[in-house]
């Protein structure tokens, strides 16, 4: 009887494995369709241009007094249309000067659009992330002694001009960090 219970018992163990075995090797399967290079520069086009840009910035509790900044941003195509080269330069009220780098593109291995900043205050974030309707919506770990914090950037067209959001998350939520609006020149 022991024998026989044993028995049951390791069987039904195998059987659990292979099944979970099975639904992780399928469910690893994207069913999302593999953007094609072309459709990754459709989706990303409204990007593209020189811009002038007005930036606000909300109090929070990361920033106890409201701020605001005008700049310039040029977005252009890279290596073969296959990647974004960005160059944001902005004076604001809070950081005073702010110069920024970043190369965006889409990694097809993972099927998510990538995007690696550098700015003159030494940060590097990397973000990863995916379009959801007409909005590219990406997110990163910020470092930060003490403790790190989640980042959420948001770009969308909204008319004429494209908006981007970032919203950090210090435990309690996402809140709306910084909302830049540029305007084609």
């Amino acid at each position: 009887m022991k024998q026989s219970l044993q028995f049951v018992i390791v069987t039904m163990f195998f059987i659990i494995c292979q099944s979970v075995a099975q639904q992780q090797s399928t469910s690893g399967e994207s069913t999302e369709l593999k953007l094609t290079p072309s459709a990754v520069r459709e989706k990303l086009a409204f990007l593209v241009g020189n811009f002038t840009t007005e930036t606000n910035m909300p109090a929070s509790p990361m920033l106890p007094k409201d701020g605001t900044g005008k700049g310039s941003c040029e977005i252009s195509w890279a290596l073969d249309s296959m990647f974004l080269l960005i160059d944001d330069k902005s004076s604001n009220s809070v950081f005073g000067t702010f110069n920024q780098h970043g190369v965006l593109g889409y990694d097809a291995m993972n099927n998510q659009f990538t995007l690696s900043m550098f700015n003159n205050f030494g940060d590097r974030p990397s973000y990863k992330g995916n379009f959801v309707g007409d909005t590219l919506i990406m997110e990163t770990k910020i470092p930060m002694p003490g403790r790190s914090f989640d980042q959420k950037i948001l770009w969308y067209k909204d008319g004429d001009a494209v908006k981007l959001q970032v919203l950090n998350d210090m435990g309690k939520g996402f809140a709306l960090t910084l909302e830049q609006t540029a305007k084609r020149v």
